[in-house]
């Protein structure tokens, strides 16, 4: 938690950004994509690859910052100190804990309609 410019805000530890040169992890895409990208160069295929690892992350930080201006925005309603107080502390581990319940629900059912999707598509 820190002190700022017009209120405090919550500090959570920030999301490591690959740096541009770094390759993205070998060949982590799921199989249905890799399936797609067979007849590429090895060059084009990392291409893709990184773009979709730059989606990704793009994709990760819009969340998380999501996440914190509304735990924030929920929880921290007292500016008379510089360190939350205990209710405060309590209602912003609840709200990231039912974010993310509620992320790990949607990714379980997403996956589940994703190989209903494939299941039909191969079957």
């Amino acid at each position: 938690l820190a002190s700022g410019s017009g209120g405090r805000r919550l500090l959570l530890a920030p999301l490591r950004r690959p740096p541009v040169d770094e390759p993205p992890p070998a060949m982590a895409a799921p199989p249905n994509l890799m399936a797609g990208m067979e007849n590429m160069s090895q060059r084009d295929q990392h291409a893709v690859l990184a773009q979709l690892n730059e989606m990704q992350m793009a994709e990760s930080m819009n969340t998380y910052n999501g996440l914190v201006e509304r735990c924030f925005n929920e929880c921290v309603t007292s500016f008379r100190t510089k360190s939350l107080e205990t209710g405060e502390q309590q209602c912003v581990q609840r709200c990231v804990e039912k974010f993310m319940s509620f992320s790990q629900r949607v990714a379980r059912r997403f996956q589940e309609k994703q190989q209903q999707i494939n299941q039909k598509m191969g079957g």
